[in-house]
């Protein structure tokens, strides 16, 4: 017994046809993860699962279940093991997947932020100049000053490109993470799916509000802190410790899972305007509109040939760019 191979694999639900496998991972005493797939892919249609599927869970207000963290292709269940056994926990979770049939029924609860950002702000400037000063000099990630060139260079595209890239698309928070109040945020339209590299090594600091890209995900920073992506602007403020502004009430945090933000460009004395209109004056009004995803109409949008034409062009031009970008 003792030279059995440990497998972490504790169940796992066959594929379906709008379904991956379904595995249910041990990830310590009182944490399962269950995860679609095998293989690593970035799917939003995963993540619009998961919500759904987390969302049923929570809806059976089960003792012993704690929290959950989902993410674009997991979900990490949290549970106290002397209240809920995982095998219950299980049977719990593979009940609610047996009852979504199709991805194309399921409508993803999601609320829309809309958020200004000044492109290639002062402060966010500062934060590059002392990693090239303090970290790493001559940066090769760092053209003119800043990061916008070296994420234009990966893609292939034009900085005013990009730019259009970053305000043409909605961008979907898969879930929390990385750091308090944060969100991974994917681009609905594949033809703004912008990558590119993290920094190497990481910054030291980054001011609240900052927005960078690492990888395909953009992040909107929500405290002062250190930090890898690539940067572009700053936003408003997306996390309140205080809690002083009505928003923030009943949360510190703006972002909740499925949720979509559209940036809109705006100087940087508006942003400035208002950070003091949020944390000191609390009297700014955000816009945020309750909506949904229909999956089915998203996935018509997906496929559409223009989009997938679209995509096509810009993951050719990508290609191009990743050979002429120096490597970090």
């Amino acid at each position: 017994m003792a030279n059995l191979p440990y497998n972490v694999i504790l169940d796992t639900l066959p594929a379906t046809g709008s379904r991956l496998e379904v595995l249910f991972r041990q990830a310590g005493d009182g944490f399962l993860q269950v995860e679609y797939g095998r293989e690593q892919r970035a799917n939003l249609q995963d993540s619009f699962r998961i919500q759904v599927i987390n969302e049923l869970i929570l809806s059976k207000n089960l003792l012993g279940l704690i929290e959950t963290v989902p993410g674009i292709r997991t979900n990490l269940f949290h549970f106290d093991p002397e209240v809920l056994s995982v095998l219950q926990l299980i049977d719990t979770i593979k009940a609610a997947e047996e009852s979504v049939k199709s991805i194309e029924d399921i409508v993803v609860e999601s609320r829309l932020i809309h958020l200004p950002i000044a492109f290639e702000d002062s402060e966010t400037k500062k934060a590059v100049a002392k990693y090239v000063k303090e970290v790493r000099p001559g940066a090769p990630n760092v053209i003119n000053g800043y990061n916008l060139e070296y994420i234009a260079m990966c893609n292939g595209v034009t900085v005013e490109e990009i730019k259009k890239m970053l305000l043409g698309t909605d961008w979907y928070n898969s879930g929390g993470g990385f750091w308090p109040g944060g969100g991974f945020f994917w681009p609905m339209d594949p033809r703004c799916a912008i990558v590119v590299p993290k920094y190497n090594p990481p910054r030291t600091w980054t001011p609240e509000g900052t927005v960078g890209i690492g990888g395909p995900c953009v992040f909107t920073y929500t405290t002062p802190t250190g930090g890898g992506y690539q940067l572009f602007g700053r936003t408003i403020p997306t996390f309140q410790f205080s809690q002083k502004h009505p928003l923030f009430k009943d949360s510190p945090f703006l972002y909740r899972s499925a949720d979509r933000i559209r940036f809109h460009e705006v100087t940087e004395q508006e942003i400035l305007h208002i950070y003091e209109h949020v944390h000191d004056k609390t009297d700014y009004q955000y816009q945020i509109e309750e909506g949904q995803i229909p999956v089915k109409d998203y996935l018509e949008f997906y496929n559409s040939e223009e989009v997938q034409r679209g995509a096509r062009e810009f993951q050719a031009r990508q290609k191009e760019g990743t050979k002429q970008a120096p490597r970090l």
